[in-house]
């Protein structure tokens, strides 16, 4: 069960959104409801209507959080990254090896409940395949190519991710030399 943040007297929209991000992981959408998440956390339900009008507000905030941690801070990561465009995808490779699964899943499970999610979704896939092709295009590769490219290298990372033994924690330094051999180099 996820801790609640300790020590503070008021909760941030953050800390709400850290908790929220925490709670859908481990315990799916049916566990983002106001009154239980306050009573977990020893707060009012004022506290929560504070920061977000609705129970359907709070969801897309928590899958907003998700969507800045797990592609904008991975993205720039990537750009921060030493090197030209083969190691920085060598590097994002590794980066999308790390991330969370079950969040994932947990998002893709609480759309059904949510349909503004699939905007979301939409534009998080949009905008890493665009940053991927963007890459693609600086190895050389014609626009349509890094595009076709970037979707095949997209499709095979999320089924990785979804499909592999839960105990490996990032991909292997096999399945990257792989997908780099036969999807990035021109």
């Amino acid at each position: 069960m996820p801790r609640a943040p300790v020590g503070k007297q008021r909760l941030s929209r953050e800390d709400w959104l850290d908790f929220g991000l925490t709670v859908l992981r481990d315990e799916g959408p049916q566990a983002l409801k106001a009154e239980p998440l306050c009573k977990r956390l020893g707060v009012s339900r004022g506290s929560f209507y504070w920061h977000f009008d609705s129970a359907g507000a709070f969801m897309l905030a928590v899958v907003e959080r998700w969507e800045a941690r797990a592609t904008e801070q991975v993205i720039l990561a990537v750009q921060q990254c030493a090197g030209g465009a083969a190691e920085k995808l060598r590097f994002l490779l590794r980066k999308v090896g790390e991330l969370d699964v079950r969040l994932y899943e947990a998002i893709h499970s609480l759309e059904a409940r949510l349909p503004e999610l699939t905007g979301v979704l939409r534009r998080v896939h949009e905008r890493r395949l665009g940053f991927l092709a963007g890459l693609l295009v600086a190895l050389g590769f014609a626009a349509d190519e890094a595009a076709l490219r970037a979707r095949m290298t997209y499709a095979w990372a999320m089924g990785e991710l979804l499909t592999r033994d839960p105990q490996q924690q990032a991909y292997t330094e096999a399945q990257i030399a792989a997908v780099e051999r036969l999807l990035l180099r021109p």
